[in-house]
């Protein structure tokens, strides 16, 4: 996939997912960043890593509305040349500086 592609493709994610979460969640929790990164699985097949910052009680995170979102990402994802299965997970924002590093370090995000 083209890298110009691929970024216009995990915006659209990203505005997807911030819609998703703010109808759901109506204010109760502050998200961001949305971290969308494309990847490659061991069969070399494109998905989605996403990362959910969150700011809030971690208790009101609908686990049952939470553990279904891939399944509401992934028709969007395929048409947009990810056909894997989208992964993702919520980060409390007080985690999000340590794991930003870490991806930053692996290569995952630009510095």
């Amino acid at each position: 996939m083209i890298e110009e592609d691929a970024t216009k493709a995990t915006n659209e994610i990203k505005r997807m997912l911030r819609a998703m979460l703010e109808e759901r969640f109506k204010g109760e929790f502050e998200f961001g960043p949305i971290v969308v990164l494309p990847r490659y699985d061991d069969f070399d097949e494109a998905y989605l890593r996403v990362y959910i910052v969150f700011h809030g009680d971690h208790e009101k995170l609908d686990s049952r509305w939470s553990i279904r979102l891939p399944r509401r990402l992934w028709p969007r994802a395929e048409e947009l040349g990810f056909p894997g299965f989208p992964l993702h997970s919520f980060v409390p924002k007080s985690e999000w500086p340590t794991l930003e590093n870490s991806l930053k370090r692996y290569g995952y995000l630009e510095s």
